[in-house]
């Protein structure tokens, strides 16, 4: 065995506070609710809410930590040097933090939401802009330049890590791939959305997705790792097909106990009597589609809804805020350590993700494990056909009302076996045992089993 644990960086900038929950937000502890009646958006400090990326980064560094020879390594950012009163912590689990303080990280997105600095266009008016800018133009010459896609991150050269893993297909990922290039170390890339793969990454087309990404950059991650991780089976067969690569599969991690009682922590107000339906998510139109459930809600007035959506675009915000029936209420935010108790209040989650830009929603998993029937427009990587955790749509919107009617009636779940297919496909234990494997390989220069004859298929 190596005498020394091979240092593995896990690299997802934005999941500091699904390791370290801020200690100052608008809102205690979660617990407020914007009514449906409010157009005022909700509340937030830039990089507090994070999503499946950044959840499956923290689990699977935690059981990497479990491995006798691995130390994983997470290289994160935070917008202040200290949260709240107390310093950040170096340690979480086992898990080594190096924390980048950017204390214009939030100021530069506010103003980013607002300007397409490439045209030089406003995008949409804020009043804050106007000392936003000047502040920015002020400020500088004082601050660092920011790292340059597809070129070593300055951030993380000389770190002394034997291998490098980041999430998602974007510029962070270029640069993570870039500097171990420069340094003789293994790169990962992990897929965190179907989108990772769309059909003008395996083109030379120029062009910026809905987050503002290059194509060069995504291109280069993708290309230019040592490995790519993908999240189902179909986004190994598009990576192979259209891309001509080879990938390993890992599908998302759970701790399924996690999800179950005793809970450790109380529910939230909001949460503490039953109710019907369940939407998680984010204001946008393209991904999560918060209007898509608000059509069905629309449809059923006689049934509970509760959506806790994330800020996205202030735009769709108003439009749901405006739109939304009396059985729907907002909810601006829950603390992740509560959303096990939401799960179990809830009759039924409902998923209004698009194919084409989730790769596989972590929400499905908590639902299952927290034996809350689903009902999705689409099937992710067939998981409610294969574990029977629920039922899917057919991608019809037309269906999604009948669906959620029928499924509130029906208790026909066997959970046992949809237990047995967590345990099997989405043990965190399992896959980052898998990954902990492919790490030594790529170290020792050794090949790698292909996911599709592995024990993770």
């Amino acid at each position: 065995m190596n005498p020394k644990p091979f240092r593995v960086g896990l690299v997802a900038w934005h999941a500091l506070p699904a390791i370290v929950p801020p200690t100052t937000f608008p809102h205690a502890d979660g617990d407020v609710a914007e009514t449906a009646t409010t157009e005022r958006p909700s509340l937030k400090r830039y990089g507090e809410t994070f999503g499946g990326l950044e959840t499956a980064m923290w689990t699977l560094a935690q059981h990497l930590a479990r491995q006798p020879d691995i130390q994983p390594v997470c290289f994160l950012e935070a917008d202040r040097p200290r949260n709240g009163t107390m310093d950040w912590p170096t340690e979480v689990e086992g898990v080594k933090l190096e924390i980048s303080v950017n204390r214009f990280r939030a100021i530069r997105h506010a103003v980013g939401e607002c300007i397409d600095t490439e045209s030089k266009r406003i995008k949409r008016f804020s009043p804050h802009l106007l000392w936003q800018i000047p502040f920015l133009a002020m400020t500088r010459p004082f601050r660092s330049r920011d790292p340059i896609d597809s070129h070593p991150d300055p951030r993380l050269t000389d770190r002394s890590i034997d291998a490098w893993i980041s999430f998602g297909v974007n510029s962070s990922s270029s640069r993570v791939v870039a500097t171990a290039a420069i340094e003789q170390t293994p790169s990962f890339v992990c897929i965190r959305s179907n989108a990772g793969l769309e059909d003008g990454l395996a083109t030379d087309s120029e062009y910026r997705n809905e987050c503002g990404e290059p194509s060069s950059a995504r291109r280069y991650a993708i290309m230019r790792s040592d490995q790519v991780v993908c999240q189902s089976q179909w986004q190994l067969n598009r990576l192979k097909q259209m891309f001509h690569r080879e990938g390993l599969l890992a599908r998302n991690p759970i701790v399924r106990k996690d999800w179950q009682p005793p809970f450790t922590n109380p529910a939230p107000k909001s949460f503490r009597n039953p109710f019907d339906v369940l939407w998680i998510g984010r204001y946008d139109d393209f991904h999560k589609r918060p209007l898509l459930m608000l059509e069905a809600a629309n449809k059923l007035p006689h049934v509970s809804f509760k959506m806790i959506v994330n800020p996205f675009d202030p735009d769709i915000e108003k439009c749901v805020r405006r739109e939304a029936p009396r059985n729907v209420e907002l909810i601006d935010r829950v603390p992740f350590a509560q959303m096990p108790m939401v799960f179990a209040a809830a009759k039924l989650f409902v998923s209004t993700g698009s194919l084409e830009h989730e790769g596989f929603p972590n929400v499905l998993l908590q639902s299952a494990a927290s034996h809350t029937p689903i009902v999705a427009l689409s099937d992710h990587d067939n998981f409610l056909s294969r574990s029977g955790a629920g039922v899917d749509c057919n991608d019809s919107v037309e269906l999604l009302a009948q669906r959620i009617t029928e499924q509130l009636k029906s208790d026909a779940i066997n959970w046992e076996k949809v237990d047995d297919y967590l345990d099997q496909h989405h043990s965190a234990d399992l896959i980052a045992s898998n990954f902990a494997n492919w790490i030594r390989c790529s170290i020792a220069n050794e090949p790698i089993v292909p996911a599709t004859t592995g024990k993770n298929t």
